[in-house]
């Protein structure tokens, strides 16, 4: 079978659960779904003669960021609430592939705390719009269709990170005792 193109074409973002209330679907300009990068460490032998990077088997989970149209009251008040509680975000998405035409849903849960509430400098008959970041993030959970692409649980430690539905830690987890 040949390969495709897949696209996102719409996307929509809730503040917590998929509570319709919450929905900033109209106001949502931009969103960028949290990526992963394996931490790296430089190392040169004593005898070698080029130096490599080495994969250290921890991650970084990077911000979900968003934008949205405008000022928007019942977002602006999750920057640093009481206590500085995570809360979830839940993004949904609707990505098309080119070739078949079928519409597969995206979905991606997110626990973090609001650590970005920018305003966008006014500019006449342009408005304004206000970017968010969202970090500290201990939950993260991405789908594509009905298949899990990303899981990461940071108070599971190793057994709370997979790719691809397989654990990419078992064995670590089973030397550690908790497997």
């Amino acid at each position: 079978m040949p390969n495709t193109l897949y696209n996102l074409d719409s996307a929509n973002l809730f503040i917590g659960d998929d509570d319709p209330s919450e929905s900033q679907f109209l106001a949502l300009k931009t969103i960028k779904i949290p990526g992963m990068e394996e931490q790296t460490k430089d190392h040169m032998g004593g005898g070698a003669v080029a130096s490599i990077k080495l994969g250290m088997r921890s991650f970084t989970i990077h911000p979900l960021t968003f934008s949205l149209e405008g000022f928007n009251p019942t977002v602006m008040p999750r920057f640093m609430p009481a206590g500085a509680a995570r809360i979830k975000y839940t993004v949904r998405g609707n990505v098309r592939d080119i070739r078949t035409h079928d519409d597969i849903p995206v979905k991606a849960i997110i626990e973090g705390r609001m650590t970005k509430s920018e305003i966008s400098d006014f500019k006449k008959d342009d408005g304004v719009s206000t970017d968010y970041d969202i970090s500290e993030i201990l939950f993260y959970h991405l789908y594509f269709g009905t298949q899990e692409k990303i899981y990461f649980d940071y108070f599971a430690g190793p057994n709370g990170l997979r790719i691809d539905g397989v654990s990419t830690l078992s064995g670590v987890a089973r030397n550690l005792g908790l497997a």
